[in-house]
């Protein structure tokens, strides 16, 4: 029996308010979506109530599931190519006992570790400490504590983000795999082929241009040039295949972040973000919730 699920990454609807946000989840066959600190307390500031947000979601059918990213967790935290006053401290500054706080105010069931320092700043075995002892805070809380490795920062591959979670070896620890990171990264399939699916928490579903355009840095390729999944020039439906056949394709959606979809309506990124998964799940032999495909 299928037990998979879907969800709408934040990201891909970070332009919209929240009743929108939600809607375009549902349009696009999202059971879920992922949720920012930084985006509860800007509907805060709004008026909008933590009542107020949970009944929205309930009206659309989509749940507040996965609080996203936590990143003081790690020893150092502060990225070097960001505008800390402007970016940095608002979006990955909460601290521990805020995260949690608003995890547990909005009833989700996990949560998302990343590391945002420059590389080589935190060590491993720093890294495996502070991961061991968040799982362990989420344990308590029933949640599960999922790691996130990219590119650009301290925690650059798949290959580190498995030496932590195997080593940490915490039974409510898992995995965030995110097409981009892994394919503007260090893509390596062997690995790939030896991580047990159940290990693979959640995928984030990403197309983009097969190499990065001349001019471009990685962090902007990845804040603002992603595109509709099967549009770009990604093995998307490769790699679809390779973790539906490890079992790693327990809860996914899309992650689309794009200066195009912060211009679109919630029914245009709802409709597209459908259509485009439908098709690669189709192409790739996968049965999906995201109902027909596009019309050839």
């Amino acid at each position: 029996m299928d037990k998979s699920s879907t969800i709408m990454w934040v990201g891909t609807v970070r332009s919209l308010p929240l009743r929108e946000q939600l809607r375009a989840s549902r349009l696009a066959g999202c059971e879920a979506i992922s949720i920012t600190p930084w985006h509860y307390c800007r509907w805060l500031a709004d008026g909008i109530t933590t009542k107020d947000m949970l009944l929205m979601a309930d009206d659309e059918g989509v749940k507040l599931t996965q609080l996203d990213p936590y990143a003081r967790w790690a020893t150092h935290w502060l990225p070097d190519n960001l505008d800390p006053a402007a970016f940095s401290v608002g979006f990955f500054g909460f601290d521990e006992d805020d995260f949690f706080r608003i995890g547990e105010a909005l009833q989700v069931d996990s949560m998302s570790c990343i590391v945002t320092c420059p590389k080589s700043q935190v060590s491993i075995d720093q890294l495996v400490d502070g991961f061991a002892r968040t799982c362990d805070r989420a344990a308590g809380l029933g949640w599960r504590c999922d790691l996130e490795f990219i590119p650009f920062w301290g925690l650059p591959d798949l290959e580190t983000a498995w030496k932590i979670i195997k080593t940490a070896d915490r039974d409510n620890s898992g995995l965030v795999f995110d097409f981009w990171h892994y394919l503007r990264g260090k893509p390596d399939p062997a690995l790939l082929d030896t991580i047990p699916g159940d290990k693979i928490s959640t995928v984030q579903i990403a197309d983009a241009s097969a190499k990065l355009k001349p001019g471009l840095s990685l962090l902007d390729d990845c804040i603002f040039h992603r595109v509709d999944a099967g549009t770009g020039g990604f093995p998307v439906v490769e790699l679809l295949q390779q973790l539906r056949r490890i079992g790693g394709l327990n809860r996914y959606g899309p992650e689309t972040f794009s200066g195009l979809y912060d211009t679109l309506s919630a029914e245009e990124i709802g409709n597209r973000s459908r259509v485009a998964l439908a098709n690669v799940f189709d192409k790739a032999g996968i049965p999906h919730r995201f109902g027909a495909a596009a019309a050839a």
